[in-house]
């Protein structure tokens, strides 16, 4: 019995809302340390690709950002002309000056310039390099790549003119290379500056984070479309590093704990790029059209101001790279798009790692609250609008912000504490349940026991107290009817009886409490606590009053049909205390207390005033309002020092306008109190006579005549009662 209750205790405390938190904050703290784990990452940058793919913005790429492509059709236009690839430099000198004279704001090549030129017949090395050289000193927006190597390579380069100035340069987290591959000394000599061109997919091949600098003997050189960038926009300025984010003026870019940007991509529209593409052999024609004196294929308008990337895109070239929208993509696509994003400063917010914690410790305080607080129907639906919840929060963040939760960590603390917890439910209150149904199947409506099974924490299987009604029934001179009765039709009579009543108490949610040979214990408001449950007490003794006239009016009447006639029944409310009451070895659910004695004793004083449904004043008040009800005396029963009024419930106003004798009888009553024995007795007398044939007038007109004749010392008005 004890480890019954220990267990249906805990099944009730781990419910408790402080209880539910503090499950809540470890689950959380787990999964938060968990999510550091490379798998669930790739899971939430699959998630991040995703949302690419669902909001691609491409109309907000940077129109200023274009791209000059080396493609297959360049490379077949020069083979066909007897001009193989490697192209000479004298080629790029022509778009360099070409662009120079369009008035390009930046030229950024995305190739690498470390190899003297080769010699050809009609031209020389030194003269192609010489060209493009001059070319870009020319320019002086001309901007080169570099290829970093973790191995040490000896180079006579100096880059400390290209290093950014940078505070807090250890906050930087990206891998320190030790050597780099630079572009011909008489390149970077007049270059304005180098980019790296260095990039690192993630494990499953999409790239989708570059550094924003990376360190190298001490210096910091920063990636091909944030030098293109920063020099044009914000030469000069410091780059103050911070945790998760680098300040540059009033411009914060955000960066993971790596030190990686994490790249804005547009998408794309019918598979086409969000930027502007334009043929190298197209450019070079337009380039030597200026140099002769002719129109160019592309109008000079169209480079005027732009930030030009230069590169391959020629599948034979191997600059395809895999980003999140497509597996074959131009390498350049990635220096243009965080060009891009640096010009209208278009970077992804990641919320912080607070905000997703504590993101998802509501979600899992949520998901434990609803499914321990509301019904299974209700509590799916709710945790399904939730569900929609996450992702239309989700979805709106990214789409309007591009701020993404760790949606990975969220899912992932909805799905395990849901499971958590109706694990946990099944083993506690699976069990809890099966108690209650093994309880009260026997006492109570099918429905109830349902709504009991759905909340199981509206009940305490151990004893509490409650303010509920008591309902009493008995049969009137049952054992000189058992007597005429045989052992198995005795038995027969009063299963046909009681099936009848038990099925009208079940009807009105009351609770069978015990058989008590021929009477019926019933009990209404629990094991649920509700407020209407005096008014279910009045209306299933109600109907019961209605099945016992229509037998009235039948000819014949069965044996049971004679117990129904002859039910007796009292009903009182109070507080009382119900539970389980018994021993280890057998328990019932029942309730004790005054409330309850007094109820058995109403039911008996039917028989002294010839009625059959008697209430007490506290039920009255309850359904004075619903059920047409006549005071008939006010009396102390045995056993208990306080009186009591009591009722007989009558019919329902609705059903019966209030007769002028019940007036008379209240009259007569008042005089009965006040001791005016003779005037009470006289209408007492006209209640007894056609056409009222009232029982209790008749009880009360015999009271007034004895105490005419016995004259009590001191008179109350109050009758008490020496026999149950």
């Amino acid at each position: 019995m004890n480890r019954k209750k220990t267990k249906l205790k805990f099944s009730r405390i781990y419910k408790q809302l402080p209880v539910l938190a503090g499950f809540s904050f470890l689950l959380t703290l787990l999964l938060f340390f968990i999510s550091q784990v490379s798998l669930l990452e790739e899971i939430e940058y699959k998630l991040t690709d995703y949302r690419f793919r669902f909001t691609s913005i491409p109309e907000q790429a940077d129109s200023n950002v274009v791209i000059v492509a080396i493609d297959d059709s360049s490379l077949e236009f020069f083979a066909a002309n007897g001009i193989s690839w490697p192209w000479p430099r004298s080629y790029y000198a022509y778009v360099v000056d070409y662009f120079t004279a369009c008035g390009a704001e930046a030229v950024l090549f995305d190739m690498q310039f470390y190899e003297p030129d080769i010699d050809r017949e009609e031209t020389y090395a030194a003269e192609t390099d010489g060209m493009f050289a001059e070319a870009i000193a020319q320019s002086n927006n001309i901007f080169l790549g570099i290829q970093l190597s973790q191995d040490s390579i000896d180079t006579e380069t100096d880059l400390s003119r290209f290093s950014l100035p940078v505070i807090n340069p250890e906050e930087n987290k990206a891998f320190n290379y030790n050597g780099y591959i630079a572009p011909l000394d008489i390149f970077s000599r007049s270059v304005k500056s180098l980019g790296v061109i260095n990039v690192e997919p993630d494990r499953d091949g999409v790239i989708r984070r570059v550094p924003l600098l990376y360190s190298i003997r001490d210096l910091n050189l920063p990636q091909l479309a944030f030098s293109g960038w920063y020099n044009s926009v914000m030469a000069g300025k410091e780059l103050i590093y911070q945790k998760r984010k680098v300040k540059i003026d009033e411009i914060s870019i955000p960066i993971d704990e790596k030190g990686n940007y994490l790249i804005n991509w547009y998408g794309n529209d019918n598979g086409a790029s969000p930027f502007r593409y334009y043929p190298f052999k197209a450019v070079v024609s337009s380039a030597s059209s200026v140099m002769y004196g002719t129109d160019p294929l592309i109008a000079s308008e169209n480079f005027q101001g732009k930030y030009i990337i230069i590169g391959a895109t020629a599948a034979g070239l191997l600059d395809l790279k895999t980003n999140p929208y497509s597996r074959i993509m131009p390498g350049m696509e990635i220096w243009a798009t965080a060009l891009s994003n640096f010009l209208n400063q278009e970077f992804i917010l990641p919320v912080s790692e607070s905000v997703n914690f504590a993101a998802t410790l509501i979600i899992i305080f949520l998901v434990f609250y609803l499914i321990t607080h509301l019904n299974a129907k209700m509590g799916n639906i709710f945790l399904l609008l939730l569900l929609v919840g996450i992702f239309t929060i989700d979805y709106l963040l990214w789409k309007y912000l591009r701020a993404p939760v760790n949606l990975t960590l969220i899912l992932s603390g909805f799905v395990i504490s849901y499971l958590l917890m109706i694990t946990v439910s099944y083993l506690l209150e699976g069990k809890s349940r099966r108690e209650i149904r093994k309880i009260f199947t026997r006492y109570l409506h099918p429905d109830v026991i349902k709504k009991l099974e759905e909340n199981p924490d509206q009940i305490h299987l151990g004893g509490e107290e409650i303010y509920a009604t008591v309902l009493y029934t008995d049969i009137y001179n049952f054992t000189t009817i058992s007597e005429t009765k045989t052992p198995k039709e005795l038995v027969e009579d009063l299963n046909n009886y009681f099936s009848k009543l038990t099925g009208i108490i079940l009807q009105h949610r009351g609770l069978l409490d015990k058989y008590m040979g021929d009477g019926i214990m019933a009990l209404f408001g629990v094991p649920i606590s509700r407020e209407d449950h005096a008014l279910l007490a009045c209306e299933a003794a109600f109907a019961h009053k209605q099945l016992r006239i229509e037998m009235e009016k039948k000819k014949t009447l069965t044996a049971s049909d004679q117990l129904h006639v002859k039910t007796r029944t009292g009903i009182n409310s109070g507080r009382l205390v119900a539970g389980n009451i018994g021993s280890d070895k057998r328990v019932d659910y029942t309730a004790i207390g005054d409330t309850v004695n007094l109820a058995s004793r109403l039911e008996g004083v039917n028989k002294i005033y010839q009625t059959n449904i008697i209430i007490s004043e506290r039920t009255y008040q309850d359904v004075k309002q619903v059920f047409l009800c006549r005071e008939l005396d006010f009396l102390r029963v045995k056993g208990k020092k306080e009186p009591t009024r009591i009722y007989e419930l009558i019919d329902k106003h609705i059903n019966l306008n209030r007769p002028d004798w019940i007036d008379e009888y209240e009259e007569a009553l008042n005089l009965y109190r006040m001791g005016e024995w003779k005037k009470a007795a006289r209408q007492f007398e006209n209640l007894c006579a056609e056409p009222v044939n009232d029982p209790a007038a008749e009880v009360m007109l015999d009271r007034c005549y004895y105490l005419m004749k016995n004259p009590p010392e001191i008179w109350d008005g109050i009758l008490t009662l020496e026999v149950k």
